[in-house]
């Protein structure tokens, strides 16, 4: 039961990322509209009103809607909304734009008595989007400084509750004039209530300076989080006797700076990552049978594997071994999953098969083991197809169990064929007990095959078959049995860059989504001599 769960939790974390990805896009399509709306409206209103005080705060909240927008650009395309920080940024900037924009729309209707309830309206909307953005910058402080202590929980409490009656009295003025009032003739006017609509930013102060205090973090990063507040109180000093001053210009000047720091931080971390991977990546390969010829002291096969993770480290692996002098083992597996956490578990389950194979070398009693050591403690429902074959050199015989895996090609006779699909589930899907009550289809079972001198078995994962095109077409296991079928060499080293070839040739500039293993092995026979020059197929 505990496996399933983990499936199901893969499968909501997967459609939360999606959600997560798709309101990200609509997030910054919307700031494009904006911004293309605040740039018309400034433009068509520019030769009515030529007042410096209006091209002044008119023309910086255009400018500031366009920077929110960039810099939410930026944040994409760098591809850093992976992080819990970045993507609490993301909607930092969305509101700062919104703030832009409405403090736009403000100017634009000074005067315009006919849209007076738009006026109101839009102010209303203003002053809770100042609120939205003190709770979205806590938020984010939490997040960047990764606060997690009792004191910062409390005052997230604190921030919560106390969001609700500022948006509350924001939204009174749109039926009672508590803290603004616009005339008949479309002027606005504040009045003698109108701090209780900035009473929420204080709140944000004392808790976020607290918690910075706190905090162990860098103290270049506390200097950055505190500036978000202390710059708006020193805009407002210093222009505190102009009426031509535009009080959303200096939070954005903060999140200016804000963004420079994230995207130095993420780029350190970015290095630092790819570092590991590429480090991790080495570990990988290296484990992995890859020096060819493997075995050039024996005459009696052939045997040639790639593997090409579709990221830094992937979930296939290879593995070839002499069990004893007449027989080797050979494995081909795949995953579920990518990354990291994948690469970590095949290389979990290559050691067991491994041992296993060594031990007892009989393919299905190997994946009946392994099987039941894998589903231990398997909490994040991660599994592994696997198809294993022992070959007995002298005799030609290949004896092979498939876990859940791909079909074997077998070339015999001067023709390629995919053999019917073995039964056998995935490893670790199901606990053993589970799987002695299920049908013949999901238990392990040998299969065997008589090779004759010549003969090629082909086995790969299914980053093969399900290569994609641009339009979502897979390349398929017909497809698969044409390319074989149209190589010019059964010579497994040549025969696998023949096939890759191939699929690069059908998917053309599309990205790789899965990792693509594929191993081959020729038969020469027990007892003759190694052909140098090999036999075409």
């Amino acid at each position: 039961m505990k496996i399933v769960l983990g499936k199901k939790n893969q499968l909501s974390a997967t459609a939360l990322e999606r959600i997560t990805n798709l309101s990200v896009t609509i997030g910054f399509w919307l700031l494009c509209a904006l911004t293309v709306a605040s740039g018309y409206l400034g433009i068509t209103v520019a030769a009515q009103r030529l007042t410096p005080a209006w091209a002044f705060n008119v023309g910086s909240d255009t400018l500031g809607v366009m920077v929110c927008t960039l810099l939410y650009y930026g944040c994409l395309s760098q591809k850093q909304t992976s992080d819990e920080a970045t993507r609490l940024f993301l909607p930092l900037l969305f509101i700062d734009a919104w703030i832009q924009f409405l403090d736009l729309a403000s100017w634009l209707l000074e005067g315009v008595a006919g849209l007076r309830w738009v006026y109101i309206g839009s102010y209303t909307l203003y002053l809770c989007d100042i609120s939205l953005l003190g709770y979205q910058f806590w938020r984010f402080i939490r997040a960047y400084l990764a606060l997690d202590s009792t004191l910062s929980r409390r005052c997230d409490t604190v921030m919560r509750v106390a969001l609700v009656p500022a948006l509350l009295v924001c939204l009174t003025n749109l039926f009672f004039p508590l803290c603004f009032f616009v005339d008949a003739q479309g002027v606005f006017h504040e009045t003698d209530g109108s701090i209780l609509a900035y009473i929420y930013l204080p709140i944000v102060v004392v808790c976020s300076t607290l918690c910075i205090l706190r905090t162990k973090a860098p103290r270049r990063s506390k200097v950055v989080i505190a500036l978000f507040y202390i710059v708006p109180v020193v805009y407002a000093v210093f222009f505190a006797t102009s009426n031509d001053a535009s009080l959303p210009d200096a939070p954005l000047l903060t999140i200016i700076l804000m963004y420079v720091v994230l995207v130095t931080d993420r780029t350190k971390t970015l290095a630092a990552t790819a570092t590991e991977l590429n480090m991790a990546a080495d570990i990988q390969i290296h484990l992995l049978p890859n020096t060819f010829p493997a075995y050039p002291e024996r005459s009696e096969f052939d045997i040639y594997a790639t593997m090409d993770p579709a990221k830094e480290v992937g979930g296939d692996f290879y593995d070839f071994f002499m069990v004893d002098d007449d027989h080797l083992a050979m494995v081909v597996a795949d995953v579920s999953g990518k990354g990291v956490p994948a690469a970590l578990f095949s290389m979990i389950a290559k050691t067991m098969l491994k041992t296993s194979t060594q031990a007892t070398p009989s393919p299905e009693r190997v994946l009946s083991e392994v099987n039941s050591a894998l589903g231990e403690n398997n909490d994040d429902g991660m599994f592994v197809t696997v198809w294993l074959g022992v070959l007995e050199i002298s005799t030609g015989r290949l004896t092979y169990a498939d876990a859940g895996h791909e079909r074997l090609a077998l070339y015999q006779n001067g023709e390629w064929k995919l053999l019917p699909k073995a039964c056998g589930t995935p490893l670790a899907l199901l606990p053993p007990d589970i799987l002695a009550l299920s049908g013949e289809e999901y238990r392990f079972r040998n299969q065997t095959i008589q090779l004759q001198p010549g003969d090629v078995i082909f086995q790969y994962t299914d980053g093969v078959t399900e290569a994609t095109d641009a339009h979502n077409t897979l390349f398929g296991e017909e497809r698969l049995a044409q390319a074989l079928n149209s190589t010019t060499s059964a010579r497994p080293e040549e025969l696998l860059p023949q096939v890759r070839k191939q699929i690069d040739a059908f998917v053309k500039e599309a990205p790789q989504f899965d990792d693509i293993t594929m191993l081959a092995l020729r038969y020469n026979g027990g007892s003759e001599k190694k052909n140098v020059g090999g036999e075409e197929g």
